[in-house]
C-alpha cells in the first residue's frame, strides 16, 4: 500500500517524538474521544485527499537539515488503522536512515491485527501511546466504545514484551482523568516499564470547540474548564505516589 487518505502535516512538529519532526496526520479513527481536538480526522470518504510514500519522503528530504535530531511521526486520528501503510512506509525509512514514530491508541492491537503488528514493530522506532484511560470500566467514558475494545494496556505489554521504545501520554481532563485512585493505579503501571523512554500528562484544552460548531457536532465538554497549573502538578504527585508504592 503505497498511499494513504491524510487531513493534514506540520513541516516542523516539536511534540509528537524527539526533535523537530515531519508529522503526517491520516484520516480515519472508531475512536470519538470526548477531547478530540481533530474531530475531521473521524471519517473516511470518497472525497478524503490522499497522500503517497514517495510524497512523504519527499517533504522529509526538502527540510532534512531541520530534521537531524528528530524524524517521521505518522498520528492521526488513528494511524494504525492504514497498516499496510504504515509498514510499507516504515521499510522505506529504514533504507534512508530516518527515525521513524507511530501515535497510536493501540486501538488495532488486536488478534486480528497481530500479524501485521508484529511485522510493523521492524520498522517501527518509537511508539507514542495515548493511554485514553487506566480504569478499564471508565474507557468507555472518554472514547465513546465499550469498555471491551480497549486494548492500549495490553499493547503497553506488547511493546514491552518486543523491548520496542515508547512513550505514554495520558490528557488530565477534569472529572474524567484526574480522580485519584486512578492517578496511583497509573503510576502503579508505568513504574516498572524498562522501554518507556517517557511520560507525559497533556493537560485538556478547549481549543477545538469552534471546529465542533463549525461541522455541526456536539461538543459535550462545554462546561468543562482546562486544569490549573496547581491541579496539573496535584495530579501528577498522585502518579509519582503510585510509582513510588
Amino acid at each position: 500500500m503505497n498511499k494513504a487518505p491524510f487531513f493534514k502535516t506540520e513541516t516542523f512538529g516539536a511534540v509528537d517524538g524527539p526533535g523537530t519532526r515531519l508529522v503526517v496526520f491520516l484520516q480515519g479513527c472508531p475512536l470519538r474521544c470526548v477531547y478530540c481536538h481533530n474531530p475531521e480526522s473521524w471519517e473516511i470518504g470518497k472525497n478524503n485527499d490522499m497522500i503517497t510514500i514517495s510524497q512523504i519522503i519527499k517533504l522529509y528530504e526538502k527540510n532534512k537539515s531541520f530534521y537531524k535530531t528528530g524524524g517521521i511521526t505518522i498520528s492521526g486520528g488513528e494511524p494504525c488503522l492504514h497498516m499496510d501503510f504504515l509498514i510499507s512506509l516504515g521499510k522505506k525509512c529504514k533504507e534512508n536512515n530516518i527515525h521513524y514514530t507511530i501515535d497510536t491508541s493501540g486501538y488495532f492491537f488486536k488478534d486480528a491485527y497481530r500479524k501485521k503488528m508484529d511485522e510493523l514493530i521492524k520498522y517501527v522506532d518509537l511508539f507514542l501511546v495515548d493511554i485514553k484511560h487506566i480504569n478499564n470500566k471508565k474507557y468507555e467514558s472518554i472514547t465513546r466504545l465499550d469498555k471491551s475494545k480497549q486494548s492500549e494496556i495490553d499493547f503497553v505489554e506488547y511493546l514491552e514484551k518486543n523491548k520496542k521504545h515508547y512513550w505514554i501520554r495520558q490528557v488530565l481532563l477534569p472529572g474524567y482523568t484526574d480522580d485519584k485512585d486512578d492517578l496511583i493505579m497509573l503510576g502503579e503501571f508505568i513504574k516498572d516499564k524498562k522501554y518507556m523512554d517517557k511520560f507525559e500528562i497533556l493537560p485538556y484544552h478547549n481549543m477545538a470547540e469552534p471546529k465542533y460548531k463549525n461541522m455541526k457536532l456536539k461538543y459535550v465538554l462545554q462546561k468543562v474548564q482546562p486544569p490549573s497549573d496547581e491541579h496539573v502538578l496535584k495530579c501528577m504527585e498522585y502518579i509519582k505516589q503510585g510509582m513510588n508504592n
